[in-house]
């Protein structure tokens, strides 16, 4: 787990599996293997610098939002198990 600060010094989060945290361990985003930041919305949030803090240049354009892969088909339903109910049946369907 890699701690991440606010530039003034102020506690933000954490990055652990290259995931972003914030101090609540709310999941907000990830980071590729060189470096980038992204919000779990796919937006580019900025660079991890010296391992602790995340920047972005001001000079520097925002890439676009990384595009959205293609959408698998869909496979036939499973059947119902006793006992056991589909944990992802919580999120909104998409």
């Amino acid at each position: 787990m890699t701690p991440i600060y606010r530039w003034n010094g102020q506690c933000f989060g954490f990055i652990k599996n290259d995931r972003l945290f914030s101090a609540s361990s709310q999941y907000l985003g990830w980071v590729t293997e060189d470096g980038r930041v992204w919000r779990r919305n796919g937006a580019f949030l900025g660079e991890v610098e010296n391992e602790n803090y995340i920047l972005r240049r001001t000079s520097m354009a925002t890439p676009a939002t990384l595009a959205t892969p293609p959408r698998r088909a869909n496979r036939a339903d499973k059947a119902s198990r006793v006992g056991q109910f589909d944990a992802l049946d919580e999120f909104a369907s998409t």
